[in-house]
């Protein structure tokens, strides 16, 4: 039976041998952290993952601990409509998510294979009919294909492609979970976008929401860095009233800070018998929600190939992902530039272009991203 390795126990790596696993082939995670415990607050799961889920025989899982999402809307920072998108081919697709329910869901799926934890791989070693992964502990394991998912900071594409940099996006961002019985969430995910900042937030239940905020400064900056809630409340002010209410409430839950990076693009996503998946192959800013989703993809097809051919299996992957997610990956950076304007003028010329922007040029942008089936 054919074995591979999983270097890496976030999404994409869980995902990756939940695919794999579906085809029958033998798969063992090793995970460097010695406590699965997921980095992040909400997660939104788009059509093209949740179309993938339903295969998998998930979407109920993620329904059960989740919330639908109807529409993206995009506000400027006195709340008007600046963009409505419907992220939904079908109805009932798009599914807001706490990260460490989708994780435990996707662990929960593993039944059988194996995940060891606090196994830091230092090296892979490539022979002509198998792979050799060397960890920190001084143990080895052998298998026929290894596949780094082990995010941005990946050490298997530090090993093969020493010169691709993580890439600072030059806005930082704090996250986190607020408890709001009190107010009327709704079913979209909401982004205020003006010259203070990028506040944005989505519903995880009828009381909970995830929320977020962007704003444009130099790496590692260490006032911004110490900002409270109440904080950053205060530098919304002028935002609409549902900005500081949601903020009002999130002074009991933890608050995430961290610089964005993405990497530049690549050429490959294969070498031999190593493949990167997700955010070690294809790290991108935040700003589509796709970081994860495309990293579900990433496994599907992954599975798929190699079920296919085992000779061709990690080439065609990289064949039939390498251009559709750099596509995305550019998008992303893009609406990440254009939403974080912090001239009040620029600001302005923006809002006017996206409120007369062609509804037809909006759908077919958001198709390709949402519609993808291989």
């Amino acid at each position: 039976m054919t074995k591979v390795i999983v270097l890496g126990g976030g999404i994409a790596g869980l995902a990756t041998a939940i695919s794999l696993q579906r085809e029958g082939i033998e798969v063992h995670v090793y995970e460097k952290t010695r406590e699965l415990k997921p980095v992040g607050a909400g997660i939104m799961i788009a059509a093209n993952a949740t179309r993938i889920f339903n295969e998998w025989g998930l979407t109920n899982a993620l329904k059960a601990k989740g919330h639908l999402l109807q529409q993206l809307l995009i506000l400027s920072e006195k709340g008007k409509v600046l963009s409505a998108l419907n992220p939904n081919p079908q109805p009932d697709q798009t599914i807001a998510i706490h990260r460490a329910d989708l994780h435990q869901i996707l662990m929960d799926e593993l039944h059988a294979t194996p995940v060891s934890l606090g196994k830091k791989a230092v090296h892979v070693l490539q022979e002509p009919k198998s792979v050799t992964v060397a960890f920190e502990d001084g143990t080895v394991a052998e298998a026929d294909y290894a596949i780094g998912a082990d995010g941005i900071h990946s050490a298997v594409r530090q090993q093969i492609l020493p010169h691709v940099k993580n890439r600072y996006a030059g806005y930082t961002c704090w996250r986190g979970v607020a408890v709001c019985k009190d107010l009327k969430l709704g079913s979209h995910l909401h982004e205020i976008w003006g010259p203070e900042g990028r506040f944005g937030y989505m519903p995880l239940s009828s009381s909970k929401v995830y929320w977020y905020i962007l704003m444009n400064t130099a790496p590692n900056h260490k006032e911004l860095s110490a900002l409270t809630v109440h904080d950053l409340s205060k530098k919304l002010q002028a935002y609409p009233a549902i900005v500081g209410d949601i903020l009002k409430h999130a002074h009991e839950q933890p608050l995430i800070h961290h610089d964005v990076y993405d990497i530049p693009l690549m050429d490959h996503y294969a070498f031999g018998r190593i493949a990167l998946v997700g955010d070690a192959a294809h790290a991108m800013t935040p700003n589509l929600g796709q970081g994860a989703c495309q990293g579900i993809e990433d496994a599907y097809v992954l599975g798929k190939c190699l079920a296919e051919s085992l000779e061709y299996g990690l080439q065609n992957y990289e064949n039939h992902r390498l251009q559709r997610v750099n596509r995305i990956c550019k998008i992303a950076k893009q609406v990440g530039v254009m939403s974080q304007f912090d001239s009040p003028l620029l600001c302005a010329i923006r809002n006017t272009v996206m409120r007369a922007a062609s509804p037809s040029l909006l759908r077919n942008q958001t198709r390709y991203i949402y519609e993808y089936t291989y």
